[in-house]
């Protein structure tokens, strides 16, 4: 456990650990979307049918516990309309990334809640700072929670878990990776004096909103399968713009339903991120803004463009595991980054 006693002399009143604490939780986020990201691509989600907080830290140990998970499994949807006919070793390998995932929820949240919990009891935490910390924590279960509910969601009659569940579930995440991250740069790189021209600011507002709209739309994709939709680029079908995107009625539900519209869209939406960020960077640099702020913009740009090359590399090559999930974390980096310019652009005029 870091030294409680001393507090950090940059900000006084708050614990020395704080930052390192705060930096360790956002790098849990990243990683548990990751494996979350795998799991999810491996079809692995469905494979445990309980939640057991205490007892589920154990995997099956005998080839009897394995029997008794497998015939849970097989009353599961997924089992009799998808996986009918699975042998107990297939079973395996999609009961293991789950587990996995879930084993590392446990740890992250150990790390998450001990230190809170012993801030919070000896009093370490300034009263400004205790409304965030406890937000964390109550945002990490919460996030916790609503995975479970996707789970369930696939274990009634679908034999798939809810997008829309599936996309929440990312939403939280990345709520608490943007609070971490937030505190974690006021702290590193904080805002230097100098007035922001309010355009800059509504750029930064808006790229930060394309790129949240641009992952839960990757997170319907995934919902969906909608990645298998089409496999080239730029056409669909031998299509700029493909028939069928809109069939579903009412006609509206398509944006949010039909796998081939919600491909469509996640594919062309990043080329108005990458429109955003680059109009930013632009405005920036003929502003002439803080170091950080450009090194930021042009880490942003860059990481869109590797972003968007990732993305296309993932379609023409039919989704591969690795490639998906290197596709997700880029997502992840793009949100930090942005994060990082939001912040940059709230400085306020010299006094």
């Amino acid at each position: 456990m870091p030294d409680l006693a001393h507090p950090d002399p940059a900000h006084p009143g708050e614990p020395a650990w704080l930052l390192r604490w705060l930096w360790l939780v956002a790098a849990a986020c990243l990683l548990m979307i990751a494996v979350g990201g795998i799991v999810r691509l491996t079809h692995s989600g469905l494979s445990m049918t309980d939640w057991r907080p205490v007892a589920g830290i154990l995997p099956p140990l005998s080839a009897q516990q394995w029997q008794v998970e497998f015939a849970a499994y097989q009353q599961t949807p997924e089992y009799q309309t998808v996986n009918t006919g699975m042998s107990l070793g297939e079973f395996q390998a999609i009961y293991w990334p789950e587990f996995v995932h879930r084993i590392l929820g446990r740890v992250v949240g150990f790390v998450v809640a001990v230190p809170l919990l012993v801030g919070l009891v000896r009093r370490r935490f300034p009263l400004s700072l205790r409304p965030h910390v406890v937000g964390i924590g109550l945002l990490f279960l919460a996030q916790g929670v609503m995975g479970w509910l996707m789970v369930k969601s696939g274990l009634v009659d679908d034999p798939k878990v809810s997008p829309y569940r599936l996309a929440l579930h990312l939403a939280l995440a990345l709520g608490l990776l943007a609070w971490c991250l937030t505190l974690i740069f006021q702290r590193r790189w904080p805002p230097q004096p100098g007035l922001i021209q309010p355009r800059l600011r509504m750029l930064a507002h808006g790229t930060m909103a394309a790129v949240i709209v641009q992952i839960l739309l990757g997170a319907l994709v995934a919902g969906y399968r909608a990645g298998h939709a089409s496999d080239t680029f730029p056409l669909m079908h031998n299509r700029l713009i493909p028939g069928g995107m809109g069939v579903d009625d009412p006609w509206l539900a398509n944006l949010v339903t039909n796998p081939l519209t919600i491909h469509f869209e996640h594919r062309w939406f990043a080329f108005l991120v990458m429109a955003l960020a680059t109009a930013l960077f632009v405005h920036i640099r003929r502003q002439g803004g803080s170091p950080i702020l450009r090194t930021a913009a042009m880490a942003l740009l860059h990481m869109l463009v590797l972003q968007i090359v990732l993305g296309i590399a993932t379609i023409l090559t039919n989704v591969p595991i690795w490639l998906a999930s290197l596709h997700q974390v880029g997502g992840v980096l793009v949100f930090a980054l942005t994060c990082l310019v939001l912040q940059q652009t709230r400085q306020r005029p010299d006094p």
